[in-house]
């Protein structure tokens, strides 16, 4: 039945504008992969096998032919269904919050770490550069000892 509807739209739509036809289609199939199954909210209408996706893509086809947008269609389901029926649901009020938070976190926690890795970096050079300072004359004294015992050996 539903595919009958869909020819008889295509076929009314064709001789006028075979353009049209087209890009409704096309904005149809995008609008189905928008919305979710109204009878189990598990797939998305493009992908769900029931009666209810199929009434959904009839509607869908009917209101673009009516010369509704995809925003205005997006509306009426969301009027009748509620935000459920949106694949990704707009952000709106504490999902605000708590995206903005961890992007917040995210950028504090990556310059924190920038920090450590440079501050980190930095102490090894320091540090030898305060040994050899220190031990420059342990390392005179231990060369000496070294190469007197290899003179020995000879």
């Amino acid at each position: 039945m539903f595919l009958l509807n869909v020819l008889l739209l295509t076929v009314a739509l064709a001789p006028s504008q075979p353009a049209d036809a087209v890009s409704l289609e096309r904005e149809a199939r995008h609008i189905e992969t928008m919305l979710m199954a109204p009878c189990c909210w598990a797939q998305p209408v493009s992908q769900h096998q029931s009666q209810a996706s199929e009434d959904v893509k009839h509607r869908i086809r009917v209101l673009l032919a009516a010369g509704k947008s995809r925003q205005e269609v997006l509306d009426g389901f969301v009027a009748q269904f509620g935000r459920r029926i949106l694949v990704e649901p707009p952000v709106r009020g504490f999902g605000v919050v708590l995206y903005g938070g961890l992007a917040v976190a995210f950028l504090l926690t990556g310059a924190l770490l920038v920090v450590w890795v440079r501050r980190a970096s930095r102490r090894p050079a320091e540090a030898t550069a305060a040994a050899s300072a220190d031990g420059s004359a342990e390392d005179a004294a231990y060369v000496a000892r070294l190469d007197d015992e290899l003179r020995d050996m000879d």
